[in-house]
């Protein structure tokens, strides 16, 4: 059996021992210090990685399918509490997230720049909205064998920069914890949920505007529903007529619940992430 995958085991063996006695809250510790001791990155070898996962043997439990995440997401242990993930990656930034697991992640070739952050809220917009300061609390280059810990939701919000033309990543970590939503950020410090039913609700919507034309008025759409398109659609070129009185509903409906220039949030936000992307080795 290849040698990454028969560490990978164990390395997930190990931390099932440990979740079994302790619990998931402090495994971002735990996995930190067994990705360390498994030496993971000399093991690795792409070509036989590529064998192996086409082997009898492999397993077929995947925790994403092929286009969910990253560029590649194979996983290759999966144990009763914890696995492992390999995520291939081209050159280019996530957004900044937080995570419903816990767990660690190390670089076994390229290289990352990861950012990490504080959410104050200081103004609540919607149900799953909020304005606040997002604030840098520490900068790391990464680069093969360099390991970062992952802990549970706002206590772990990061952003991390691909810098090489590919950058793989192990990621050591639980299954999601709990029924609490994922949140992305801006720089300019607006925060959303990533709440299902506001995500089908906007899905619903954009399919529904690029078919037949239907009455606007008479759709009950919530500030998180303007909010959600708005930030979706920020950079969209479609000059379809019902797409732009969609938009233009939306807009006004920001402007007149929140008195928010959502624009002006969204281009500060992409003016720092070209800032930080023009800064790329």
């Amino acid at each position: 059996m290849n040698k990454f995958v028969t560490a990978a085991k164990e390395l997930v063996k190990n931390g099932d021992a440990f979740l079994s006695q302790h619990g998931p809250l402090a495994f971002h510790h735990e996995a930190y210090e067994l990705l360390r001791k498994a030496n993971l990155p000399d093991l690795f070898d792409f070509k036989d990685l590529v064998q192996t996962s086409f082997a009898p043997d492999f397993n077929p439990n995947q925790n994403y399918a092929s286009a969910q995440f990253s560029d590649l997401p194979i996983t290759i242990a999966m144990g009763e509490h914890c696995f492992l993930d390999v995520y291939f990656w081209r050159r280019r930034p996530t957004v900044i997230h937080d995570h419903h697991f816990t767990g660690a992640f190390q670089c076994l070739e390229g290289a990352n720049v990861d950012l990490e952050f504080e959410f104050i809220k200081t103004k609540k917009l919607g149900q799953f909205h909020d304005l606040g300061e997002l604030s840098l609390k520490q900068s790391r280059n990464l680069v093969k064998g360099d390991i970062a810990p992952i802990d549970l939701l706002d206590k772990f919000i990061h952003q991390n920069h691909h810098q090489a033309e590919l950058t793989i990543n192990a990621c050591f970590r639980t299954p999601d914890i709990g029924e609490t939503n994922l949140s992305n950020y801006l720089y300019s410090g607006l925060r959303f949920e990533k709440q299902p039913d506001l995500l089908n609700r906007n899905g619903r919507l954009m399919g529904f505007l690029y078919i037949e034309d239907f009455d606007i008025l008479g759709l009950n759409l919530t500030i998180d529903d303007a909010l959600h398109f708005l930030v979706r659609n920020y950079r969209s070129t479609s000059t379809g007529k019902r797409f732009m009185e969609m938009k233009e509903f939306m807009q006004e409906k920001v402007d007149k619940e929140l008195g928010l220039d959502l624009t002006k949030l969204l281009d500060a936000h992409e003016m720092k992430m070209d800032q930080i992307e023009n800064q790329y080795n």
